[in-house]
């Protein structure tokens, strides 16, 4: 799954766990500042990404997490796309 992909899918995560309009989120919205996620609705957003994307995110991975973009990023390091599989 590319980078673009990835972005579209956390951003309609954070949409709906945070009842915004997905339009108000972008790549360099602070989490806590600017989404208001407090920590029960990281908890949350962190079990439905876990879910969206087949992965296990740790709990010292996402406290790193400031932005939407360090969530994409670490999703999209951590789901490669079939062809990327096939590379490696």
């Amino acid at each position: 799954m590319n980078q673009p992909n990835v972005e579209a899918k956390v951003k309609a995560v954070l949409a709906d766990k945070l009842s915004m309009d997905i339009a108000k989120i972008k790549a360099d919205s602070l989490l806590l500042e600017d989404l208001g996620m407090d920590s029960f609705g990281s908890i949350e957003t962190v079990f439905e990404l876990e879910e969206q994307f087949k992965i296990k995110i740790s709990d010292a991975d996402i406290e790193k997490a400031k932005t939407v973009k360090d969530i994409v990023a670490y999703i999209a390091g951590r789901v490669a796309s079939p062809a990327e599989e096939e590379k490696a």
